[in-house]
């Protein structure tokens, strides 16, 4: 038997969907790492959720006390009710719009030179806005040469001539030696 499953047996009445964002949210608790496909299940089990809560608000949209009343007395029952109420929101607009979130997700992950960018459910909403008014982001370019710190270059050369046989790392030094001094020299004349 799968633990989705067992999970059902446990828990009757209650949706897999439900569970699976249940599940995500307390690995995060518990971790505090929320990858982007943890943080949809939560934001699908909460839209769950805010559907049981206009229902039985008798609300057509999530709005006004009876409906507020009615979700947070499904979040506490559900095991949500430790989720921020401003992430609540904004994880239903993730589950809500989850096409446009990964493909701003992609978009922003392709876009960066390091790390990854934040998984926070409201930056993810402001960066799909951002995406449908000014398109993808642009690829960062990588530093020139001419832009890095001359110790970050000499410590270059020092790696790639240390991984050349060492005839042919006096050749390069030797081209790189000619080419600082015609440099020099030029300085040189500009300073005068």
């Amino acid at each position: 038997m799968g633990a989705t499953a067992q999970a059902l047996e446990l828990h009757p009445g209650v949706s897999p969907v439900v569970l699976a964002g249940r599940d995500a949210w307390r690995r995060f608790c518990a971790a505090h790492e929320l990858g982007l496909d943890q943080l949809l299940c939560v934001g699908r089990a909460l839209l769950e959720g805010r559907r049981a809560a206009m229902l039985k608000a008798g609300a057509n949209t999530p709005t006004g006390a009876p409906y507020i009343a009615a979700f947070r007395s499904w979040c506490a029952e559900a095991g949500f009710s430790e989720v921020p109420t401003n992430w609540r929101m904004d994880l239903t607009w993730c589950a809500e719009h989850e096409t446009e979130v990964r493909a701003a997700w992609g978009a922003h992950l392709a876009a960066r030179a390091k790390g990854r960018p934040s998984l926070n459910p409201r930056t993810l909403r402001q960066s799909v806005t951002k995406i449908r008014k000014e398109g993808p982001p642009r690829k960062r370019k990588a530093p020139t040469v001419a832009a890095m710190p001359i110790e970050t270059l000499c410590v270059s050369l020092g790696r790639r001539l240390a991984a050349l046989d060492p005839h042919c790392a006096l050749g390069e030094i030797a081209r790189l030696a000619s080419t600082l001094e015609t440099a020099t020299i030029s300085a040189r004349k500009n300073s005068r």
